[in-house]
């Protein structure tokens, strides 16, 4: 099997230096392979294609190592692997684990035999940032804001770059995915394009609430909501252009607390540039997507973006995702990845004239246009954990 290795980080000079903190990774899929380089990021780190088989290859001529980590996924018997890896590996090498199993008495014994840690597939970014990269690297694992629903923000680095379009079929398929209840709040207040992109019309509730908290009580979600379907609700506003807005940070606040009781995820569509008020929108964020497209101003943008995003709330809820990545007329990939410093984390072809469409008629992209919801599938991966359902294989298995 060949091998495909990514340094995230170079090694240091000092060979002795390097042998303490290099972090050897084997997996099979880009998926799990994203989800290292970026829950490691920083770290020293390599990132290689294959098995606990291709580790055990390695091992025979390279053992300068800190830590291990291989995935076991298709291994009939993963213990007797294992037993043949102890053999070759160091004893003071950390060892981890990714596989498909998620029985706990599996993890058990696997921990009983003295492996550092165990995450089953699908692997998201907050895994590895949350359980593995505090056993690896000793960091503390970054503690959740407080208890509520997950917040997922969308920038747009550039007008007309799809912000609004993504966040809605991200909301839609989100739900659809996970099953959960799903806030899309559009932080647009005037000239907003979600609810004339869904066909509805939004009411007063919202700028209320984030003008003056105090008035936002517990019917605020029953007077401002607008139910998409039975599982995703819009929360907007349509103010006059000349309107004089007195948004708040404690407005925000309040409006988000209320959203995270009772929805599980919350996509923000948000205002750029960011306004002071809008700040704890990106620090309760665990995921903030920075899109742009394949053009100079969106390159400019991004980097700007990214970096507001890291001042505010660390740089390891920021990810940049590419949209319309093949369109005619656009910056070559080479040049995008060149500017951003690395390949996009995520990425969406331009997906034609459908796309247009499904604006024009104020119907969700995804009624319209099959291929978003493949291509959103991955970003629904890494927000929760989950892939996308299987129906049509599990129809044609039971036919």
């Amino acid at each position: 099997m060949s091998v495909d290795m990514v340094t995230i980080s170079p090694p240091d000079d000092t060979p002795s230096v390097a042998a303490r903190d290099r972090i050897v990774c084997f997996v099979n899929d880009e998926l799990s392979a994203a989800a290292l380089r970026k829950g490691l990021e920083g770290a020293n780190v390599a990132i290689r294609r294959g098995t606990i088989r291709n580790a055990m290859r390695m091992l025979e001529t390279d053992t300068d190592l800190f830590a291990l980590v291989v995935d076991i996924s298709g291994i009939a018997d993963p213990f007797t692997e294992l037993e043949k890896l102890s053999v070759l590996c160091p004893p003071d090498v950390l060892v981890a684990l990714i596989g498909e199993s998620r029985e706990i008495t599996f993890y058990r014994e696997l921990m009983e035999i003295g492996l550092t840690e165990y995450l089953p597939r699908p692997l998201t970014r907050d895994m590895v940032l949350h359980q593995l990269r505090p056993k690896l690297l000793g960091d503390v694992a970054p503690g959740a804001a407080d208890r509520g629903g997950h917040v997922i923000s969308i920038c747009g680095a550039q007008g007309g770059a799809g912000a609004t379009s993504i966040a809605i079929n991200l909301a839609l398929q989100l739900a659809e995915t996970t099953k959960a209840k799903v806030a899309l709040l559009d932080l647009h207040l005037q000239n907003g394009e979600t609810a004339v992109m869904l066909g509805v019309r939004p009411g007063p509730g919202l700028r209320i609430a984030l003008e003056n908290p105090m008035r936002a009580d517990t019917l605020f979600l029953e007077r401002a909501a607008i139910e998409i379907n039975d599982r995703v609700s819009l929360i907007s506003a349509d103010e006059d252009l000349d309107a004089q807005l007195d948004i708040t940070e404690a407005g925000v606040r309040h409006v988000l607390g209320l959203l995270r009781q009772r929805f599980s995820y919350i996509v923000v569509d948000v205002p750029v540039p960011f306004p002071p008020s809008i700040h704890p929108v990106i620090m309760l964020s665990r995921h903030v997507l920075v899109l742009l497209e394949a053009e100079v101003t969106g390159l400019r943008n991004a980097h700007a973006l990214r970096t507001a995003v890291t001042n505010i709330a660390g740089k390891d809820r920021v990810f940049t995702l590419l949209n319309r990545a093949n369109r005619a007329g656009g910056l070559p990939r080479a040049t995008i990845v060149k500017a951003l410093g690395a390949e996009p984390d995520m990425v969406i072809p331009d997906l034609g004239k459908g796309m247009t469409q499904a604006v024009n008629l104020g119907v969700p992209a995804l009624k319209h246009v099959r291929a978003l919801r493949r291509h959103l599938a991955p970003i629904v991966r890494e927000i929760a954990g989950v892939g996308a359902q299987r129906k049509g294989w599990l129809r044609r298995l039971f036919r």
